[in-house]
């Protein structure tokens, strides 16, 4: 009887626990060999087998853990290990807020044009661009402008703070609005890319 070898590396929790109950589905009854090297990732892994009535064993080197699952049924022999690597599911892309006008802070200029270029280079799956602050200078620039609205023409929604489009009614116009406190959320969550 195969041992399974399931990686557990890069994964979100329940994305660890979904491919460890994917093996033992499609594997039912073998002996699984499972790596990791996350303790929240080694705390579900084992309620799920406890659940189902599993003997592990657990081995630490290091940060790698690795829980052995024995098999339901005796083995007459022990072949070599097949391994399955885990299927790495790709993150959503978070969406970006600038709130600065330019990269760095020794040449104004070139730290916009560096900005307006990230734009002009940014993934068309970003969910959407916000605009607060002095991040408003980009609609200024007629590059920046026009890097704008070719991102919309991708798809991407472009999102100008409500206190900013208060401030800047004219360069704002014709964008959508976000409220502060949305960005504000996401901005200290970590879930929004910021420059």
């Amino acid at each position: 009887m195969d041992i399974i070898t399931i990686e557990l590396f890069d994964l979100t929790v329940s994305q660890a626990v979904f491919e460890v109950q994917r093996v033992i589905d499609t594997h039912p009854g073998s002996a699984i060999r499972i790596v990791l090297d996350e303790e929240m990732h080694k705390v579900n892994v084992i309620k799920l087998l406890e659940k189902q009535g599993r003997q592990t064993s657990i081995n630490i080197q290091g940060q790698v853990v690795t829980i052995d699952v024995k098999s339901e049924k005796r083995p007459t022999f022990l072949p070599p290990a097949v391994v399955i690597p885990a299927e790495p599911k790709s993150l959503p892309i978070p969406p970006v807020m600038i709130l600065s006008s330019s990269i760095g802070t020794s040449d104004y200029m070139q730290g916009q044009r560096l900005l307006i270029e990230i734009l002009r280079r940014a993934d068309k799956q970003i969910p959407w661009i916000g605009l607060a602050h002095d991040g408003i200078a980009i609609l200024r620039d007629p590059n920046g402008q026009k890097v704008l609205k070719d991102l919309v023409g991708a798809g991407v929604s472009i999102r100008i703070s409500r206190e900013s489009a208060m401030f800047y009614p004219e360069e704002t116009s014709g964008f959508e609005v976000i409220e502060d406190s949305e960005w504000q959320t996401l901005l200290l969550k970590g879930n929004v890319t910021r420059f």
